[in-house]
């Protein structure tokens, strides 16, 4: 199924903590109960295989959210994947419920598989921004529920390094900084004391 951008109202956006992910909307998927409101992740099953320019929105778009179903049963990413697992398993766990286990979360990092070519050399200025995207897979615990569906959060952070301008103001302000320290006395007054009257 072809995953669709949902608008949301201006001024809104979706953006659920890991425990709200896994507690309410994954829970009640895989448990086939009604959700409130009508944005909610929209089913891409093939997310695994898909480059984060072909999601909806893109690039405006930088945080997805998609259902999926892990593939054979045990596992969502097979040789045709380009996301790479990066780490170790994490527990969701509730802060409401004394730390309850509600769910479980995997980072992944895209791999871009480009074919490399030396004849090819872009300046500095042809550059396109460079990108680090990731993705996080949550699946409930066997205590929850015995399901296939997993929730996959796609996001990607800027890599691009600080602009000059950011630079030169940092300066600057360090400069007025210094200058107002030059100016202050020992007793801490930065006017002169006023004349003694005669």
């Amino acid at each position: 199924m072809e995953p669709k951008h949902k608008a949301l109202p201006v001024g809104f956006r979706f953006r659920p903590t890991d425990c709200e992910i896994s507690k309410y909307f994954l829970t009640r998927k895989a448990l086939e109960q009604r959700m409130r409101g009508p944005n909610v992740p929209e089913e891409c099953h093939d997310i695994f295989s898909r480059r984060p320019r072909d999601l909806p929105g893109y690039p405006r778009e930088t945080h997805w959210y998609f259902y999926c179903r892990k593939l054979d049963g045990q596992v969502t990413y097979n040789s045709h994947s380009i996301w790479k697992q990066i780490g170790e398993e994490t527990g969701v766990l509730d802060p409401k419920n004394n730390d309850t286990l509600v769910g479980i979360k995997r980072p992944f990092t895209f791999v871009d598989h480009k074919e490399e070519t030396d004849d090819i050399l872009l300046s500095d200025e042809d550059e396109p921004p460079q990108y680090n995207w990731f993705m996080d897979e949550f699946s409930l615990p066997l205590t929850i529920s015995e399901t296939d569906w997993v929730v996959c959060h796609v996001f990607r952070k800027n890599n691009e390094p600080e602009s000059e301008e950011e630079g030169e103001n940092e300066e600057k302000e360090s400069v007025k900084a210094e200058s107002l320290d030059l100016l202050m006395e020992k007793d801490g007054n930065v006017l002169p004391p006023s004349p003694s009257p005669p």
